[in-house]
């Protein structure tokens, strides 16, 4: 064949708008265009600019480098070129006019044909159905994926909603052929991601979303693993205010319910149903195990107070008293004696005058004060840390 009824151009100037069309045609709407094979429109996409007996299409936005443009006429042949009315002459322009339509028709059939991509006869082409010129239904499991090459179907080329589950065979779509964030929450039915879909090693940290694995979603034998702490929990910090998920045990009200307690705002019902409407105070306390039945501190309910107290016993007091001995000194007539006491008191005087015996007993009476020690409580060695609590 020695006529033509396509061109197709590769972008190989960076930036280029400018394609020739180099096959004749009756109209420029019967030029179309397409761009990586896909269908553009005229204005919308690009012009068609006629300078003389040069034809040049114009695109809006030049193409990216390495792009495919086709152009190629698609004569129109809803209705003849030209009329003929009774009585009227018939002019040569209006006959060529028309038997060119015919024939620029007839040669873009016959491409068609030279591709061997139509056939007008009605009923079932193997894997195509073909009910009229413009109905053909490809049969379901036609196109077999050793038929396709890579990246043959884009995003564009799917409906919106075309892909439904029963389309999907198992792991039909793996990662790779996943474009990054194309599969959202609002692709996803409600517990369509069962654990049978889920390979093994196949969620990785990276993966879960920061905050996304809540208290609730692990069993308590998988809490304990990654050291859960149970609400009502007490723990001794070295800060001098809670951690996050803590507050200070001050005695503080809590809600039972939603609330804001020390600038946290929650929900307090949980650790309300275990101490109650106030967090026990442990501020400058010792903490004792309840008795719990034992019998060591009978009576206690679970976060009772005690006041302090010493238990009771009793304190020995001794003293020993030692008299080193006195003398007296007496006056009597002219003579001058001395004595010694031990006991029983015993005179004797000097140059043979009278000497005389007095015997006495000495009664003496001693007072003893013992004096207080120590500070105003009683208390072993201890390191000041904060109580608190879990919510």
């Amino acid at each position: 064949m020695t006529y033509t009824t396509e061109v197709s151009h590769t972008q190989t100037t960076t930036g280029n708008r400018d394609f020739s069309v180099t096959f004749p045609f009756l109209a420029t709407t019967d030029i179309k265009v397409q761009l990586d094979g896909f269908t553009k429109s005229l204005t919308t996409d690009y012009t068609i600019v006629q300078s003389g007996a040069h034809t040049t299409i114009n695109f809006n936005t030049a193409p990216a480098d390495n792009a495919t443009i086709r152009i190629f006429r698609d004569t129109n042949i809803d209705a003849m070129e030209a009329t003929y009315a009774a009585g009227s002459a018939i002019r040569a322009g209006d006959m060529n006019t028309n038997n060119t339509q015919l024939l620029y028709a007839a040669q873009e059939f016959g491409k068609l044909k030279e591709d061997n991509s139509v056939s007008f006869s009605l009923g079932n082409k193997g894997d195509i159905q073909i009910n009229s010129s413009s109905d053909w239904v490809i049969k379901d499991n036609s196109i077999e994926l050793s038929m396709m090459t890579d990246n043959s179907v884009g995003t564009n080329e799917l409906v919106d909603e075309s892909v439904t589950p029963d389309k999907l065979a198992n792991f039909a779509i793996t990662s790779s052929e996943l474009a990054s964030s194309s599969v959202t929450n609002a692709k996803l039915a409600t517990d369509a991601v069962s654990t049978i879909k889920i390979q093994d090693n196949s969620i990785s940290t990276d993966k879960i979303q920061n905050g996304a694995i809540t208290r609730d979603k692990l069993s308590n034998p998988a809490a304990s693993g990654f050291g859960f702490v149970p609400i009502g929990a007490v723990f001794w910090f070295g800060g001098n205010s809670a951690p996050t998920g803590y507050i200070k045990c001050n005695g503080d009200s809590i809600p039972n319910g939603i609330g804001t307690t020390q600038g946290v705002t929650t929900d307090f019902s949980a650790l309300y149903a275990i101490v109650g409407a106030n967090v026990p105070d442990l501020r400058g306390e010792f903490v004792r195990g309840w008795d719990d039945g034992k019998g060591t501190d009978s009576g206690r309910a679970i976060r009772s107070t005690q006041s302090d107290q010493n238990k009771q016993h009793n304190h020995s007091v001794s003293a020993s008293v030692t008299d080193p001995g006195h003398a007296h000194t007496v006056a009597a007539a002219r003579e001058i004696g001395q004595h010694a006491d031990a006991g029983p008191e015993t005179e004797s005087f000097a140059n043979n005058s009278t000497m005389s015996t007095n015997s006495a007993t000495t009664g003496i009476t001693i007072g003893i004060t013992q004096s207080n020690d120590g500070g105003n409580e009683a208390r072993p060695r201890n390191v000041a840390l904060l109580a608190c609590i879990k919510y």
